[in-house]
């Protein structure tokens, strides 16, 4: 049936020059799958696994946020239980004032800390496994003994400021390492100044570990790691 007039056709609603345009409406994929998986995306998903187990690990390069972060975990873990701590420590260097806020932070938690060093730990970081309560190293494991270097920030009138404030922070250091190690200030510092690397049976002599961690699981198992290996019979050898 025809109508007449026709009805005229709807009016586009006016939209002023600063209103957006309206986005288009969302297009279907193809062959695309109904379901979805359920996916846990947060990035500390592991820090949490980690810490119900009483487990904390350390690795790279410690900032001052991943060193806030590590005095905020070992608090939680001192008032929650009364199990030890377990600091793994994977390559690990740090500035001085964070190494040393790290260093405070264990001196003041409540609970023991056992600390294992894998890879190479260098400069003011030494101080965070020399103050553990119990400290194993892997046996390829290396300590490297240096000064931290100083920033290169700062402002010419504030130089000779923060000069006396590395100092006497850099005193300290040292003075931490050689009370765990038991040996003389002067000695340690020679040693940063000479950017001496131990090994880990150096590293053990030296005072800095308490065991290598081989030793460790062979003497769970009852096999003496530090016996020679047993003698093959006369009749058997060939």
């Amino acid at each position: 049936m025809n109508v007449w007039p026709p009805y005229p056709p709807e009016p586009l609603p006016r939209r002023t020059p600063w209103q957006p345009q309206p986005a288009p409406p969302p297009t279907s994929t193809p062959n695309a799958p109904s379901w979805s998986f359920n996916v846990d995306t947060r990035p500390d998903w592991l820090t949490e696994r980690l810490l119900e187990r009483r487990l904390m690990a350390l690795a790279g390069e410690l900032d001052r946020d991943a060193g806030n972060q590590t005095v905020a975990e070992l608090a939680l873990l001192d008032a929650s239980g009364d199990q030890p701590v377990t600091l793994h420590l994977t390559g690990v260097s740090a500035d001085l004032d964070t190494a040393l806020t790290v260093v405070d932070a264990l001196d003041l938690t409540g609970v023991e800390v056992h600390a294992t060093c894998l890879g190479a730990i260098t400069g003011a970081a030494v101080a965070i496994l020399a103050v553990a309560d119990r400290r194993t190293a892997g046996p390829h494991a290396t300590v490297h003994l240096r000064e931290p270097a100083p920033p290169h920030h700062i402002a010419g009138r504030d130089l000779d400021t923060y000069a006396q404030h590395h100092e006497r922070q850099l005193r300290r250091l040292q003075n931490r390492i050689a009370q765990a190690c038991h040996r003389p200030i002067d000695a340690v510092a020679a040693d940063m100044r000479a950017h001496r690397v131990l090994t880990a049976e150096q590293a053990r002599e030296y005072g800095l570990i308490d065991s290598l961690s081989s030793q460790d699981s062979r003497a769970g198992s009852g096999v003496d790691a530090t016996a020679a290996p047993p003698k093959t019979p006369p009749e058997l050898a060939t």
